[in-house]
């Protein structure tokens, strides 16, 4: 296995659609409406307290729409 920490892959137009976050010392998922959901996972390591990446996932146009909201602010490892 290679040492990328997280990965964010979009498709043509930009848009997010697939995630590989590694090492992750927490998960949290959150409703904040019946057509939104916040995702989080804790990064531990980072060199920063409370590290983590969080996502938003709504409806748009009978679609999910997934989105990064927040990145980490330690030191990470992307996959290039």
């Amino acid at each position: 296995m290679n040492d990328e920490r997280m990965a964010l892959r979009t498709t043509g137009d930009g848009s997010l659609d697939d995630v590989v976050v590694r090492q992750v010392s927490m998960f949290r998922a959150e409703m904040l409406d019946t057509d939104r959901l916040w995702l989080c996972c804790y990064l531990p390591g980072t060199g920063a307290e409370h590290d983590r990446v969080a996502f938003d996932v709504s409806l748009r146009d009978g679609a999910l729409a997934f989105a990064v909201v927040e990145m980490p602010t330690g030191s990470i490892t992307l996959e290039s």
